[in-house]
């Protein structure tokens, strides 16, 4: 398995190959939810766990809706579709302030628990590249930017 994480260009929005059906075939959907929700649990721990409901009822409602997304991109049924209508990316990440170095933490936390995941290993690196890769579209903040509006501030 091979976890490494490319640095997004800001503005870039690369073209990205959807999981494998393998992956879902060899997790299932019920694997799929416990694989998030255990994502879910440590990243509301992690560094850029102010972007996610500290609310235990509410964060259960994240997971439910978020999952219904991953299924339906690792080829099972469109929950998702059905319930909200097409993903809009941007749209969704909007209110976030997401840098790469928050990507970046939100991959570590998902490799955290992809680890302990007993597929195969071909299914699980057709998932993490799908997420390496899609991931870089939310990233809404160019860091080198921020770093400039520090400065000016503080001049």
């Amino acid at each position: 398995m091979d976890y490494k994480i490319s640095k997004t260009n800001f503005g870039e929005k690369p073209d990205f190959k959807y999981p494998k059906p393998a992956f879902l075939e060899e997790l299932g959907e019920e694997g799929l939810k416990k694989l998030f929700s255990d994502f879910y649990d440590l990243i509301v721990e992690s560094d850029i766990g102010n972007f996610f409901p500290q609310d235990e009822e509410e964060l259960e409602k994240i997971k439910a809706h978020n999952v219904k997304f991953f299924i339906e991109a690792c080829g099972g049924e469109k929950h998702y579709s059905k319930a909200v209508g097409h993903f809009d990316m941007l749209k969704t990440h909007k209110q976030f302030s997401i840098t790469e170095k928050a990507r970046r933490e939100w991959l570590g936390c998902m490799e955290e628990v992809l680890k302990k995941v007993d597929i195969s290993a071909d299914a699980k690196q057709s998932f993490w590249d799908f997420l390496e890769t899609f991931s870089k579209h939310t990233v809404n903040v160019d860091e080198r930017q921020e770093l400039e509006d520090l400065v000016i501030k503080k001049g």
